[in-house]
């Protein structure tokens, strides 16, 4: 069976699963050079399909979903149409589809979404602009745009004022093996591709996050916790939890969380931009002290209103202005990044963090108790959405969290949507089985290398094409070669066989550098045009994390943990408070293992900064023409691609 996942919302992508294995993934910004792009273009899916050796013919079913609130967006509505409405061959149960039907609802009344009116209406501060900047070319009335199904079923309880200590009390058994509530997060639809219709069905966001997390972790039952930065305050389109058993998951109940929105927002008071934030915040709070933590602010939408605050993001900024106010800062600096360092910003940034880690490990306490209380208890918990890149709050979950195993995707973010909304079609809503559980999990691939793989004529071709302007030196053995320059300060870039899948690189789409050289840590800065100030992550052999870091998993192939430094010997890649974001590496990462092994021959530690392979703004590298533009416009020493070290000609 040969089904495609396909995310329309801002990190678009499109998934390819063949009986029930995933075998490639396309994320857009990878190629049409915007990050965060938004909206699928037929040719992506033509060439996931002609990779995989297949074409529209062999298509059986299609998974979609969205961002919250961004309507289906395509290139091309002569090649790629979205139909409300079932397939004949839509045969699954939807209890939606059943109660749509016995209450006289037309689906196509309850599809949402207008992105493109404030991309196209004239509203030019509007970021989605930079999401879709095809606009600038393209008529709105040429693309073609079905709205996305928003709201799905609804529990009772589930519009109760419940705090998170009381969704941890109430019994959720009646849900817990509810079949009906199980098939009530999908709808039948049809997808015209290239004049074929395809039997599909639209899948909710959070359903399909909590899928992109559980069926990759290799667990037969966990309890599983999404949440994002959507603007929702209650419901099931801010996040839930679930129950994952077998191949089947049953949704229990929504958290009512707003922490990922107001630390969203935060970022974006700061200076940073709402997209990126984030990221960035994180990168921040190290430098400060969280003076400004009130523990009434830790809990969810009804907590916080029992305390009086019925705008959460509005509450905690004031609350912590009105302190900082107090105690005598200058509040100036506050939205000029020039003076990000300054006490106001980075205590902000700091007491944001401390909130948003005390949030996370609550909700995960009371999701424990939740499990207990239906006298199920769970020792497995999966984590999804775009909260789950807080690595800070996972090395918590990890040390004091009250679950034994802690399962977090690489593309736990909206880039996962593709991979989850087609994994919970295959298995929760057509019933197949997991795999067994001595033939691994879900990927035909090596996994998280699941992105475009550009070798032989195509790495050729682009070497071609800057001849002139290049030196190419055919090595022996390329991981030897790229470690002895590391050893010797020289920064270089490592393009490996397929990209990874979600924001991080992980090796394949790589800048590396000597973390033992504390000038690395700027240097690297300023070949990416970053700010100086923003720290840098370390790739370590997996058999040595435990010498040089502490705190984390001794696993963690996807740079999701935060791990404290034992040494003082790699400052390049260790963060003002000691701490550093670790990825561990093992020998099926391929040549990256194999360079790490012979760096630590060189100088003593299988450790190297290691940062994404791109420049200010941009997404990590794909295809090799882009990784040679970055050579000759930076001060990159080398590019290690194919077997290949490619430096600049020095002009005569």
């Amino acid at each position: 069976m040969i089904i495609l996942g396909l995310h329309f919302g801002h990190d678009a992508g499109i998934m390819l699963l063949r009986d029930g294995r995933v075998e490639r993934s396309l994320i857009r910004e990878r190629h049409n050079r915007v990050k965060h792009a938004f909206s699928i273009d037929t040719a992506h899916i033509d060439q996931v399909l002609d990779e995989a050796g297949l074409g529209v013919d062999d298509v059986d079913m299609i998974a979609l979903t969205s961002t919250q609130c961004y309507e289906l967006v395509s290139d091309n509505p002569d090649t790629l149409t979205v139909i409300p409405g079932p397939h004949p061959d839509c045969n699954a149960p939807s209890t939606l589809q059943s109660l749509f039907e016995k209450e006289g609802v037309k689906v196509e009344d309850q599809l949402i979404g207008d992105i493109l009116g404030t991309v196209y209406g004239g509203e030019k501060q509007s970021y989605h602009h930079d999401l879709f900047p095809e606009y600038k070319d393209r008529e709105q009335s040429s693309l073609g745009v079905t709205g996305y199904l928003s709201d799905y079923i609804h529990v009772p309880h589930w519009g109760e004022a419940l705090g998170l200590e009381d969704l941890a009390k109430f019994d959720h058994s009646p849900y817990a093996d509810s079949e009906e509530v199980r098939m009530g997060f999908h709808y039948p639809f049809t997808v015209r591709l290239h004049g074929r219709d395809i039997p599909a069905y639209m899948i909710q966001h959070h359903a399909c996050h909590a899928a992109s997390s559980y069926y990759p972790s290799g667990f037969r039952s966990a309890a599983v916790m999404t949440h994002d930065g959507a603007f929702y305050r209650t419901g099931h389109n801010n996040g839930m939890v679930y129950r994952g058993d077998e191949h089947r998951l049953f949704p229990l109940t929504p958290h009512h969380l707003h922490i990922g929105d107001l630390y969203d927002q935060v970022g974006s008071l700061l200076g940073f931009g709402l997209f990126g934030a984030a990221g960035k915040l994180m990168g921040l709070a190290p430098y400060g002290k969280p003076r400004f933590f009130d523990r009434r602010f830790a809990g969810n939408t009804y907590d916080l209103a029992k305390q009086g605050f019925d705008d959460p993001v509005r509450n905690w900024v004031q609350h912590c202005l009105a302190a900082a106010t107090d105690m005598g800062y200058d509040l100036d600096p506050i939205g000029d990044t020039k003076r990000i360092l300054e006490p106001v910003c980075i205590d902000l940034a700091a007491s944001t963090q401390k909130l948003f880690e005390e949030t996370i490990l609550h909700t995960a306490e009371c999701t424990s108790q939740l499990f207990r209380t239906m006298k199920r208890p769970e020792e497995n918990l999966c984590y999804a959405g775009g909260t789950a890149l807080s690595c800070p709050t996972n090395s918590r979950l990890f040390r004091e969290g009250p679950f034994l195993n802690l399962y977090i995707p690489p593309d736990c973010d909206d880039s996962g949507l593709s991979m989850g909304a087609a994994l919970y079609l295959y298995h929760n809503i057509l019933d197949n089985p997991l795999p067994p559980a001595d033939e691994g999990t879900a990927f035909a691939g090596s996994y998280p290398y699941l992105g475009g793989a550009f070798e032989g004529a195509a790495v050729e071709a682009a070497l071609e094409a800057v001849a002139d302007r290049i030196d190419v030196e055919r090595s022996d053995d390329w991981a030897v070669a790229a470690a002895e320059d590391i050893a010797e300060d020289r920064i270089v870039a490592w393009y490996e066989g397929r990209s990874e899948i979600g924001p991080r690189a992980l090796g394949h789409r790589s800048l590396l550098a000597n973390p033992g050289k504390e000038a690395n840590w700027e240097r690297v800065n300023d070949i990416k045009t970053r700010e100086k100030w923003r720290p840098f992550a370390p790739a370590v052999l997996e058999e040595d994390a435990t010498r040089w870091f502490r705190g984390a998993p001794a696993h963690s192939p996807h740079m999701l943990f935060t791990a404290q430094v034992s040494t003082t010997e790699l400052p390049a890649i260790t963060h003002v408070d000691g701490s550093s974001r670790v990825q561990t590496v093992s020998a099926e990462v391929g040549d990256f293992y194999r360079m790490l092994k012979h760096l630590k021959t060189l100088t003593g530690f299988g450790v190297v900064l290691n940062t994404s392979f791109n420049g200010p703004g941009e997404p990590i590298m794909e295809r090799p023409e882009e990784a040679l533009v970055f050579l000759l416009d930076t001060e990159l020493d080398a590019l290690y691609m194919d077997d290949c070290r490619i430096t600049r000609r020095e002009s005569s």
